[in-house]
């Protein structure tokens, strides 16, 4: 490893950081990702199930039926910054600056595609009337054409003196007005949504995770959206909030593997990725957890085939854990007089097709305990209309072959057996991801015994004018969850919206 000194090693120990784990650290990034071996994609059929209407209206009766006795929580990761999603206002603003610029041939051209697009439908922005209001307040502004507008338009957004959109969390940018005209964040929806899930004198409490910069920020617009709540939305919030663990964070290396230093001359660190967040849900307590991202949400009733789906979700995994639970009970108590045959047909029908009870080393009873003693996640899925990569794929492991999130970075792409699998593949990441964080005695499990901690990821950053290599936790849906069970099931297309870029919130 090279050249750790007296200071840092007195770093270290300040911050109350593993040695051990950093040199662990520094191989990773020098040798890079480990890459996937043997994968098969999942597809329809094939590791992804879609429920029939019967299957469907059982597992909603059954979350209705079940949701009193059980607690929920709403993980929401919510500290992405929203300054990727204006970067075709920037690059608008970076290419009006060059001599001779022509609006109206930049719009024709294929960067300035989507600027034509904003300026043909500039009013169905959420954030037009707040920009709009700026601008007819400043009277310095001098606006003779619609292209002055729509250029003052992009710098009162942008701008510190303006709106600064882009110094907020996405999760507190205006995603819709509603019929009234009041506008609402992605926050707030997530916060509707909560109250949908629960029932009228309790929401579904929600956890945000979040940057520590921004927590009076989130509070004040928790205080604003209870405002805004009608008579019959009154009803009992819980917010949570908490950060990425500073110790969570990861060092980086320059191009000649080299530890980064500060300007104090320390080794310096940067977030860990999501994968970090780990930490943050194994802190919950509670018997059910549905995860999903801060974007991917509509407003009221737009958002209510999301809604359903969500309780679907939570009703068939209420479903599959009792059967996980009775046979779990059964080996416990029965031990090697246990049905083994009837519990195999249950791993067969639900985790693995081709299981087979391996007979060598351990005994029969505790082999089929441990393959169900762990957590379990169902994973919406939706087909893939784009580009394909990362996704959904069976992997073989130490109990069989098992379903796993890979993200692209973990495939190798000069590997024909991985392209082709690739290739096949159906599905996007999970969309909406409902978990079962403890056991049948209703104790809660430690997620990080069931994370693959080889599944860390490296890749290629540019930091000013540098090369880096910076290293990402396993993924918290990737490698994080890896030693879960876990089903995959096909959604409908409408219930994933993500917002990308501020095009996609022209719906």
């Amino acid at each position: 490893m090279k050249s750790l000194t007296e200071a840092d090693f007195e770093q270290f120990k300040k911050s109350n950081r593993s040695v051990e784990l950093i040199q662990r650290q520094y191989e990773f990034l020098v040798h890079g990702t480990s890459l996937q071996k043997e994968i098969k994609a999942a597809t329809l059929g094939d590791g992804i199930q879609k429920l029939n209407p019967e299957t469907e209206t059982a597992a909603l009766e059954n979350f209705h039926k079940q949701k009193e006795r059980i607690s929920w929580i709403k993980f929401v990761p919510a500290s992405g910054a929203a300054s990727r999603m204006f970067a075709p206002f920037f690059t608008f603003q970076q290419a009006k600056e060059i001599p001779n610029f022509d609006f109206e041939g930049y719009c024709n051209s294929e960067e300035g595609s989507s600027i034509k697009t904003f300026f043909n439908e500039l009013k169905r922005l959420p954030f037009f009337f707040s920009a709009y209001a700026k601008i007819v307040q400043d009277s310095s502004i001098s606006i003779d054409t619609d292209i002055d507008f729509f250029t003052t338009f992009v710098s009162t957004v942008l701008d510190e003196k303006g709106l600064a959109y882009p110094n907020l969390p996405k999760a507190l940018i205006p995603f819709f007005v509603d019929e009234q005209g009041i506008q609402w964040t992605a926050f707030e929806a997530q916060l509707l949504e909560s109250i949908h899930l629960g029932d009228k004198h309790q929401a579904t409490p929600i956890h945000l995770t979040i940057d520590k910069e921004y927590r009076s920020l989130f509070e004040t617009a928790e205080a604003n959206f209870r405002t805004k709540l009608t008579p019959e939305q009154q009803t009992q919030i819980s917010v949570e909030y908490s950060y990425q663990h500073p110790l969570t964070d990861t060092p980086y290396l320059n191009e000649n593997n080299e530890w980064m230093r500060d300007e104090e001359g320390k080794i310096a660190f940067r977030k860990g990725g999501h994968g970090a967040l780990l930490e943050n849900l194994n802190r919950l307590d509670a018997d059910l957890i549905w995860i999903k991202n801060i974007d991917n949400v509509l407003l009221n009733q737009d958002n209510a085939e999301g809604e359903k789906w969500m309780k679907i979700l939570a009703g068939y995994l209420l479903m599959v854990q009792e059967q996980t639970f009775m046979y779990l009970t059964k080996l416990e108590t029965l031990k090697s007089k246990a049905n083994f045959n009837e519990i195999i047909t249950f791993i067969q029908t639900y985790f693995d097709p081709s299981y087979q009870l391996d007979e060598s080393g351990k005994m029969s009873n505790e082999i089929l305990y441990d393959y169900l003693h762990r957590p379990l996640r169902i994973c919406g899925m939706i087909p893939n209309e784009g580009a394909k990569g990362g996704g959904p794929f069976w992997e073989k492991d130490a109990r069989g072959k098992s379903l796993q999130i890979i993200e692209g970075v973990e495939l190798d792409p000069e590997n024909k057996d991985h392209q082709k699998e690739i290739n096949k593949s159906s599905h996007f990441n999970p969309v909406m991801m409902v978990c079962g964080i403890t056991s049948h005695k209703g104790e809660k499990f430690s997620l990080y015994d069931f994370r693959d901690d080889k599944r860390f990821m490296v890749s290629g950053k540019t930091l000013g004018a540098s090369k880096i290599k910076i290293l990402e936790w396993p993924g918290l849906w990737n490698g994080g969850m890896a030693a879960w069970n876990t089903l995959f099931i096909d959604l409908p297309s409408d219930t994933f919206h993500p917002v990308k870029t501020i095009a996609d919130l022209i719906r």
